[in-house]
């Protein structure tokens, strides 16, 4: 049995829901509201001790780390399979996946956290952000929250987070000019890895992908989203999953 522990516009969750969507693969949803802090319960520590998502539970054992989940669910599902079977694409399949969980990671959580989180933190009283911060398990988690919460960003850490945008759309244009796919011949676990990331750079920041400059990541992204599973993955059960849709969510409900 599978079970997914998942946010709603959370880009590693999207990542893993699209890998278990083209697995064809049945899996039982628990969705949490990272604005609500379910993440921190002490039910859910015990499976992530980290407090994020996503985290995927198989028969009972949990593995987090969503490049790790997708790994694992190729190994415990390989058809149909999306690892490339040449050494070469599949090391570049590595390569991609790494940067989707470092630089595209850090090109977009900043402008996220500003977006989602800051209207929710920022509200909190000074007793109430220290008990929320008080059941946070990392000092990074603890710090950021408090920084939402208080003084906010920088416009240095906001044009660093630009900057990322920038070489990852530059870097998957050179890529993507010489092959259809980020591995190279066939669609792949680098494709579904990185597609949440330029979803979330454009519902950020729509003027990024101009097709004079990006033409072939432009493609790309329309075959991402004409497959069946970026549909069910990005709007999960009929839910709008990008950050605009979320942060009105959020603003009806706090009112």
């Amino acid at each position: 049995m599978l079970e997914l522990y998942h946010g709603l516009a959370s880009t590693c969750s999207k990542k893993v829901r699209m890998s278990l969507y083209e697995k064809g693969l049945e899996f039982k949803s628990h969705l949490l509201n990272l604005q609500k802090f379910e993440q921190h319960d002490p039910a859910y520590l015990k499976l992530n001790p980290k407090g994020i998502v996503p985290t995927l539970v198989h028969d009972g054992r949990p593995i987090v780390e969503s490049t790790v989940i997708i790994e694992y669910l190729e190994d415990a599902f390989p058809e149909p399979p999306l690892r490339p079977q040449d050494p070469y694409e599949r090391a570049q399949m590595r390569l991609w996946t790494s940067w989707s969980d470092d630089s595209a990671y850090a090109a977009v959580y900043i402008p996220t956290w500003d977006k989602l989180s800051r209207p929710v933190a920022s509200k909190l009283s000074d007793d109430e952000l220290e008990n929320m911060l008080s059941r946070v398990p990392t000092r990074e988690r603890r710090e950021r929250w408090r920084c939402v919460a208080r003084e906010g960003f920088s416009e240095k850490e906001f044009t660093n987070a630009y900057e990322k945008m920038e070489r990852t759309f530059k870097k998957m244009e050179a890529t993507l000019s010489k092959s259809p796919w980020l591995a190279g011949t066939n669609y792949s676990l680098a494709d579904i890895a990185i597609v949440p990331f330029i979803e979330r750079m454009l519902d950020l920041r729509a003027e990024i992908l101009k097709p004079e400059r990006f033409p072939a990541v432009q493609e790309w992204f329309k075959r991402m989203m004409a497959r069946p599973a970026y549909e069910k993955a990005f709007h999960f059960q009929g839910m709008d999953a990008t950050t605009g849709a979320v942060k009105k969510s959020l603003e009806s409900a706090m009112h």
